[in-house]
């Protein structure tokens, strides 16, 4: 075998809450929304690549999101497993019809809607994914394309600015099949509103299983920066309109991949820049202090995360740590080489929120923050452009 082939591997794990034993208060929307049924399954789905004594592991999650410690306790799984987990990214689909993992969403705003049980499950789950992905890495060729999915996205924040770019990578073995497509777009998976009651992985939850019935291997669905808000621009909030909307992004992603040529994949670089960020948030301290979110030190002074860069030549995948507005990623993307630049919010941490400093204002009352939701939901001010500033130092380093 050639030492310089680049070698993919896929896997994937179910992670639907059970209904029939503790309550499961779905996150995204107001408090007490407590689970009734299963519209689709969740799962984690993990995308393995080697090159070398190189490793990226990009392992998707049907949640809201996870805090940084939650991914930190997975890389030391790995670890313990022989793993070198530095190329680890864990992102999240952001779906608001799954249960709430961080903590915001519970019976009520002074207590915690996390099962402790239940997320050590989904990283148990992850680290599950991640190895059965690297273990079974073989041989692989990519695709990659770039497209647009227009009429479905609305910024309900500013209407005047809206990312409906689709990027789409799809790694295959040499004989032709499918071993795993990965697609981005920027959009809140919240077709289904504060309404149901259902569990889904909404439209991203369809477009996956519609691009892995058509061509096989695992679909793996990254958002981008949907923060905003990027939102599905429907007043159908039915699971009927998710579908219709996953299978859109679906048609839109295959077409473009079946449209461009299969290439080798001859580099595999990975980076991560850690950073610290001022928490300055009243509200978010607050949940803090109260138990509500899981405490990070110092509490009254800044908290780390991290980007990581994965370099693969034809492709590019900048990660961020939250919901970042579009202005903001237009800005990243705008810094990568591409010709396929995929843009992975909620990834290793979810911080809330990134808005571009200048558009910054802070709410009168945190708690009743009207136009201002997205600034009650921020880390701080600076946060925008201390993101964009080590993304675009991981990306400035690209030869």
């Amino acid at each position: 075998m050639n030492a310089s082939a680049l070698l993919a591997g896929a896997a994937m794990r179910r992670i639907t809450p059970q209904l029939d034993a503790r309550p499961v208060f779905l996150a995204g929307f107001q408090n007490n929304r407590r689970a009734t049924a299963i519209d689709t399954d969740l799962y984690v789905r993990a995308l393995a690549l080697r090159l070398d004594e190189r490793i990226a592991v990009i392992a998707v999650c049907d949640l809201i999101g996870l805090d940084r410690s939650d991914v930190l306790d997975v890389r030391t799984a790995l670890d313990a497993r022989g793993i070198d987990p530095s190329g680890l990214v864990v992102a999240c689909t952001h779906t608001h019809s799954g249960p709430d993992t961080l903590g915001l969403w519970g019976p009520d705003r002074y207590v915690s809607g996390v099962d402790p049980l239940y997320l050590a499950a989904v990283k148990q789950a992850i680290v599950d994914a991640a190895i059965e992905a690297l273990t079974f890495c073989c041989p692989a060729r990519m695709r990659c394309a770039m497209t647009r999915l227009p009429g479905y996205i609305a910024n309900f924040r500013d209407p005047g600015i809206v990312d409906d770019d689709v990027a789409a990578l799809q790694f295959v073995k040499l004989d032709g099949e499918v071993i795993a497509t990965l697609l981005n777009l920027a959009c809140h998976p919240e077709v289904l509103d504060g309404d149901s009651t259902l569990i889904s992985a909404d439209y991203a939850g369809y477009a996956c299983r519609e691009v892995e019935t058509r061509v096989g291997g695992v679909a793996l669905h990254v958002s981008g920066a949907l923060g905003g808000m990027l939102s599905p621009d429907t007043r159908d909030r039915t699971p009927a309109w998710a579908e219709r909307m996953g299978r859109a992004y679906a048609d839109a992603a295959l077409a473009a991949l079946e449209a461009s040529a299969v290439i080798n994949a001859d580099r595999l670089e990975v980076r991560r820049t850690e950073f610290d960020l001022p928490l300055v948030n009243p509200l978010l301290l607050m949940a803090q202090q109260m138990g509500v979110l899981r405490v990070r030190q110092p509490v009254n002074g800044a908290i780390t995360t991290s980007c990581t860069f994965i370099d693969l030549g034809a492709a590019q995948i900048i990660t961020v740590p939250g919901e970042l507005l579009p202005r903001l990623g237009f800005a990243i993307k705008a810094a990568m080489p591409g010709p396929c630049k995929i843009l992975v919010g909620l990834a290793d941490d979810e911080i809330g929120y990134i808005l571009p400093d200048d558009e910054f204002v802070p709410p009168a009352d945190y708690l009743n923050p009207g136009r201002q939701y997205e600034e009650s939901m921020s880390v701080g001010p600076t946060t925008g452009s201390r993101i964009l500033a080590a993304a675009r130092e991981l990306i400035g380093d690209h030869p």
